[in-house]
């Protein structure tokens, strides 16, 4: 039953990245933002189900590239 939850969290990152794609170009920060909530999942997801380390390494990168993303453009727009 555990494993069938988590197996099943893909389908809300899928809509999440769906959204996401909808939302960056109109608000940068809601859109990315959806997508660190999506890479956050498939993190722990990959953790959960004890997945391949390809698929941790993948995930672990997507989410530092996204949160690196959201605080260089915070940054960049503070001066």
């Amino acid at each position: 039953m555990k494993n069938k939850f988590f197996e099943n969290l893909q389908f809300v990152v899928l809509v999440g990245l769906i959204l996401g794609q909808c939302t960056v170009g109109s608000n940068f920060y809601v859109g990315q933002f959806i997508y660190l909530a999506c890479n956050t999942i498939s993190t722990f997801r990959n953790f959960a189900l004890n997945r391949p380390v390809a698929d941790k390494v993948k995930d672990c990168c997507c989410f530092g590239i996204t949160l690196g993303l959201i605080l260089f453009n915070y940054f960049k727009n503070l001066t």
